[in-house]
């Protein structure tokens, strides 16, 4: 397999243990459904955990969208009503995601997060509710086609990094707050979870 370098003649940005991680998981999905054969898979796990930059990682993966009953998942609806609604851990991301939240609260953590595209289109509809975004340092934010009445939004994100995937948000919000913000630090004196 070989790698192609960025459009723009910037450096490829490096992978990470966690993305590697997601990749081979991918991988491991697509063998369990039937999609690649023994050879490919080993292949493939090979070339996932002997990759540097996250093009490479592309590469392994292209073929390997994930499909979920019959068909491709390319969109997520998430609606949250006097509760906390969360998705965390390392979970399948749409190219499109719709939150609507009344008097709760909606968290998406992007951290260990398979995506299955560079850019992720965001739709919130919340009133006195809240939407927190947490998402990997570097990412590209993109709040400007937010409507705010009465509501808040703070990005705590260090600036983006070129070649990292884009969030871009838009909707509306009514007194409600959007935060997007780093993965806390874990801390020698919390408690274990």
């Amino acid at each position: 397999m070989t790698v192609e370098p960025p459009s723009e003649n910037l450096p490829a940005v490096r992978a990470t243990d966690s993305e590697r991680d997601n990749a081979a998981a991918l991988i491991q999905q697509a063998h369990a459904d039937g999609r690649l054969d023994l050879t490919e898979l080993d292949e493939r796990l090979a070339a996932v955990y002997s990759s540097r930059t996250r093009p490479e990682l592309e590469v392994v993966t292209a073929d390997l969208s994930p499909v979920a009953h019959g068909g491709t998942a390319d969109r997520l609806v998430l609606r949250s009503k006097g509760s906390k609604l969360a998705r965390q851990g390392t979970w399948l991301v749409p190219p499109q995601i719709v939150v609507h939240s009344e008097h709760g609260r909606v968290v998406l953590d992007f951290g260990t997060a398979v995506l299955r595209t560079r850019e992720i289109l965001v739709e919130v509809d919340s009133k006195h509710g809240g939407v927190e975004f947490v998402v990997p340092q570097g990412w590209i934010i993109d709040l400007d086609d937010v409507v705010t009445e009465w509501g808040r939004i703070k990005n705590k994100a260090v600036p983006p990094v070129a070649g990292m995937p884009r969030l871009r948000v838009t909707g509306r919000i009514e007194h409600a707050g959007i935060t997007v913000r780093h993965p806390r630090r874990r801390r020698w004196w919390w408690p274990f979870r």
